[in-house]
């Protein structure tokens, strides 16, 4: 009896004593593999700093190359640099337009835009931004090119205006979910841009015209 019982904790021992070294050798590859893990991130992290610092002087050059008439298809497309996006949006910025994510079926950057009620000027030269950017710009069905409608009551549904390079129309057209609920329609880009500042506006600020100054009086 003693001998059977003496027997089984030497077994017992002797398994434990396997686990504890397969352990420790478990433990040790496993640290082995962490190191090579950090080692490989940091060489990925050194990686993409050069793709970066590359893009950005690459970008920087075709930039300088292009002078004052930049290449709007490059600028626009999904996947560019900072110095891209932010020449992009400076440029946007100077026609009355504004950056504002991408579309998912073009995969373009979005240009979008708000206007004011009663604001002076802003029907020309929002039309003149859309004008400027709309030739360079991937079309959707029907041949327009898209642009987002910033106004007072996003939170209920978005609002797009698509305007036709080849005929000059242009409809506004209301999405609630991505699903289209009503479309307008305008025989020119100035009339949908009027409506937008009559309807869609984002605040009501009417701007007034200054005032004739009288002459003096002798």
């Amino acid at each position: 009896m003693e001998m059977n019982m003496s027997s089984s904790a030497t077994a017992i021992e002797s398994r434990l004593d396997l686990l504890r070294r397969q352990l420790a050798a478990a433990q040790e590859q496993h640290a082995e593999t962490q190191r090579a893990v950090r080692a490989a991130e940091r060489k990925e992290e050194r990686a993409g700093s050069v793709v970066y610092s590359l893009r950005e002087q690459l970008e920087m050059e075709l930039l300088r190359s292009w002078g004052n008439q930049p290449d709007l298809k490059a600028l626009l497309k999904k996947g560019g640099g900072g110095i891209f996006y932010e020449a992009l949006s400076a440029l946007a910025e100077v026609k009355g337009l504004h950056l504002w994510g991408e579309w998912c079926d073009t995969k373009e950057k979005v240009l979008r835009f708000g206007m004011n009620r009663g604001e002076i000027g802003a029907v020309a030269r929002i039309a003149d931004g859309i004008r400027y950017f709309a030739p360079a710009m991937k079309k959707r069905d029907g041949g327009f090119a898209v642009f987002g409608v910033s106004h007072r009551d996003m939170e209920a549904c978005a609002w797009e205006l698509r305007y036709s390079v080849k005929t000059g129309q242009a409809h506004l057209v209301q999405l609630h979910y991505g699903h289209v609920e009503e479309t307008l329609d305008f025989a020119t880009l100035e009339s949908a841009l009027r409506h937008i500042e009559e309807h869609l506006w984002l605040e009501s600020v009417i701007d007034q015209m200054p005032d004739v100054l009288e002459a003096p009086q002798t």
